[in-house]
């Protein structure tokens, strides 16, 4: 186990028990310190309601986990986001959640805290890069230090354990939270 004094939070946005689950799961077990992992899907997250209250009070009135998860990454000095590529896109679950970090966007209360995003999909890079995009453009838009997306190509579980390629790229993660 590798010691990381950061404060690292791993969230996975699969509604499934799968290859994103498997990665950051992975991640997870080979860091010590301080971290965390949330799999949303056993979270209630509501819909974003675009009631503007997060515009005009800084904070969203919606009564669901949501605000637990916020402040875990308020408190975070590196977030790891990972998803399955659905439909070219990240899942709607973590979509549901993105849409609720508006509050942290107006005050840019994620800025300067870096990210790391993790994105699987079952067919071409080409086609899990636009999943990659989106969460790349989540990052910029929040002012978080992109230190690199990461692409897996599996549809099972066991693909990715026996992937040279996808398990120097965990490695690679690893390795690129313990310079930071």
């Amino acid at each position: 186990m590798i010691e990381i004094m950061a404060n690292i939070l791993l969230i996975s946005g699969s509604p499934r028990k799968g290859n994103t689950d498997f990665i950051l799961k992975k991640i997870f077990q080979s860091l010590g310190g301080d971290k965390e992992i949330i799999f949303l899907r056993n979270k209630e997250i509501r819909h974003c309601s675009g009631c503007l209250s997060c515009h005009r009070f800084g904070k969203c009135f919606m009564n669901d986990d949501v605000a637990k998860i916020l402040d875990k990454m308020r408190t975070a000095k590196t977030l790891i986001i990972g998803s399955p590529n659905y439909f070219d896109n990240i899942t709607g679950l973590l979509k549901d959640f993105l849409d609720r970090t508006s509050p942290f966007y107006q005050k840019k209360v994620l800025e300067g805290k870096m990210i790391i995003n993790v994105v699987v999909g079952g067919g071409s890079k080409k086609h899990s890069k636009r999943v990659g995009d989106y969460l790349n453009y989540f990052a910029e838009s929040q002012g978080l230090i992109n230190l690199g997306c990461y692409y897996f190509r599996a549809l099972e579980p066991q693909e990715l354990e026996e992937s040279h390629s996808s398990v120097r790229a965990i490695n690679n993660i690893i390795a690129k939270l313990c310079a930071v």
